[in-house]
């Protein structure tokens, strides 16, 4: 098997350089090209998705999604059962008592390179998520559930190290109030406030667990050398290029879903190639290298008839073309805490003036070329509010006064703000998070969008990591964010707007509004139904009036999958499922 890399690689290695690959005759091997690259396999580093769609291939959560109901159940992964009390407020997780963690690397972590998985484990990998001198990119996701979470963050960030040192070990020895263990294969879970959706949380990447021995040992990194217990293992990473996964040797014995009573994995070695070149990703996939790609518009061009639909040459070959609604929404975000454009304490004239001002851009936003331009009309749905349509609640929500392009409305806002025609408003700043090609266009959009309406503005381009960080400290004006939901919850959303995620970069516009807080942290608790949905419109409402952002679009997804890769089903909240994939071979 033959892997070319993409020009950018090759640039970077040799020109004429080829990757490889010896396959066994009867070995069972899937290949796929990445778009970008994973930063590593530690879950306390995790920045993007791409990140955790990595570590879910060779770490394990209690939780998993129900890979043949593609919706937002959950099964037992290394949990094996559980119960609840009537209130909602205690857990108890039994664990899978043939869950092993397997240590590929040598030297091993154990002399016989594997040992059981236990519930002391789940305690040290989630207590160092919430580590406050861990700088953690995941404790959002837990923020606010366990009971003592918050004292325990608050007492490993003492300026003390040694006062943070022994709250860790005490931690570790005794738990914190809503985490405590049992037995080696029992937790007992204590939470703040009831959370409907806790079986969905234990299923992000952040709550992966893994040894202790894979962080403590000295030479030893979780960002590249992960040891987990799932069905895959690293067998080599190349930073940036390749990641090559082999099957774990006896892993537990886990009977397929397919009713043919294999044991699962299918697969031998899984290999994922970074190919940044879109059109290469895409002649690798007509030459039926990898097994799948998305369709964009590059990929639409050379795959889709005028009617979108697959050519006849590649339903010939049995391709398949999947069509399914991403549960994500794409937002143009405001800092609240920016002098100009902000929400400032203490200053209700002049927020009341700024309110107008963010109307006013927020209108001008060049919504018609987002869609014909950037997106060409495919494959989105433009916004009706924050909420993307796979959330319940999402249809029945008003739509947005503020999400659509109207130059004379926001003339006319802008003026009631102070700044006729622009006049006496300093030049603004739009922070990019690329400079790519889409990055640089949208930017170009939104500044001449802007100078319709006299409003000077001066896109910035720089790296995602950059925006990050300035998004962060509060020095940023306006940006554009994409956030994916880990289950179809309006909570995941509309956390982008709750104070107290506001140091956790979550909430990058730093809004703060107390009603708001207080009706989000109601809302959370609740299951579905008309209470959940009232305060729901409710802080829609809020979020109309003060518009610290507004929705642009929901991104749909289509993917090309090739006939030989069996089993492959989307999944809205997992984009790889590797251990259910099986090849035919080609």
């Amino acid at each position: 098997m033959i892997f070319a890399p993409s020009t950018a690689q090759a640039n970077e290695v040799n020109a004429n350089e080829q990757t490889q690959e010896v396959v066994i005759p009867g070995e069972q091997v899937a290949q796929f090209a990445l778009s970008n690259p994973p930063a590593g396999f530690d879950p306390v580093r995790n920045t993007e998705m791409i990140d955790a769609i990595m570590q879910r291939q060779v770490l394990e959560c209690l939780t998993e999604y129900d890979y043949l109901k593609q919706d937002a159940t959950v099964v037992g992964q290394l949990a094996k059962s559980w119960s609840v009390s009537k209130d909602g407020l205690q857990w108890r997780i039994f664990l899978n008592p043939e869950a092993r963690f397997y240590d590929p690397f040598e030297p091993s972590l154990w002399p016989t390179g594997s040992r059981p998985v236990t519930a002391h484990d789940v305690l040290y990998s989630w207590l160092r998520q919430a580590d406050a001198r861990s700088n953690s990119q995941g404790f959002w996701a837990m923020d606010g559930i366990f009971l003592g979470m918050e004292d325990f963050r608050t007492a490993t960030g003492a300026l003390d190290p040694a006062v943070a040192e022994k709250a860790m070990a005490n931690a570790l020895k005794d738990g914190i109030a809503g985490i405590q263990v049992v037995s080696d294969l029992e937790l007992l879970l204590r939470l703040e406030q009831p959370d409907p959706k806790l079986l969905n949380r234990l299923a992000m990447s952040y709550f992966a667990v893994y040894p202790f021995e894979a962080v403590t040992k000295d030479g030893r990194s979780m960002r590249d050398e992960p040891v987990g217990s799932a069905p895959f293992s690293v067998q080599y990473w190349l930073p940036e290029q390749t990641l090559l996964l082999q099957r774990t040797p006896d892993w537990r014995k886990e009977v397929s879903p397919f009713g043919d009573g294999a044991l699962l994995p299918y697969l031998d070695r899984v290999e994922f190639h970074v190919v940044r070149d879109v059109h290469t990703r895409n002649e690798m996939f007509k030459a039926g290298t990898i097994g799948r790609i998305a369709v964009g518009n590059s990929a639409r061009n050379q795959f889709l008839n005028e009617r979108n639909e697959l050519d006849q040459e590649f339903q010939e070959r049995g391709v398949r073309l999947l069509d399914y609604q991403r549960a994500d929404t794409t937002m143009l975000c405001f800092g609240m805490e920016d002098p100009i454009i902000g929400d400032l304490p203490g200053d209700p004239q002049g927020n009341a003036k700024r309110k107008l001002l963010r109307r006013a851009l927020a209108l001008a936003f060049p919504y018609d070329r987002w869609h014909a331009d950037i997106r060409q009309h495919f494959p989105s749905t433009p916004a009706r509010s924050f909420l993307p349509p796979l959330v319940p609640g999402a249809e029945q929500l008003p739509a947005s006064a503020w999400n659509h392009l109207d130059l004379k409305l926001a003339a006319k806002l802008l003026e009631q703000a102070g700044y006729p025609e622009g006049r006496g408003l300093p030049e603004l700043e739009f922070l990019l998070s690329g400079t790519d090609t889409v990055s640089m266009s949208t930017g170009d959009l939104f500044v001449a969008s802007l100078k319709r309406i006299g409003v000077k503005c001066k896109a910035v381009p720089m790296t995602y990591p950059e925006q990050l960080a300035r998004s962060r400290g509060g020095d940023a004006q306006m940006f554009l964010r994409a956030w994916v939901l880990d289950w179809p919850d309006g909570a995941l959303v509309l956390q982008n707007f709750h104070g107290p995620q506001a140091n956790t970069g979550v909430n990058l516009s730093r809004f703060m509004d107390p009603d708001f807080d207080s009706l989000f942290e109601q809302y959370r608790a609740l299951p579905e139904g008309e209470e959940r949905y009232a305060l729901l419109l409710r802080m829609h409402m809020l979020l109309e009036d003060l518009v610290p952002a507004v929705a642009i679009d929901h991104r749909r997804a289509r993917l090309l999958v090739q006939p030989w890769l069996e089993n492959f089903y989307v999944h809205p909240f997992n984009a790889f499922f590797c251990k259910y994939y099986r090849v035919e071979n080609h």
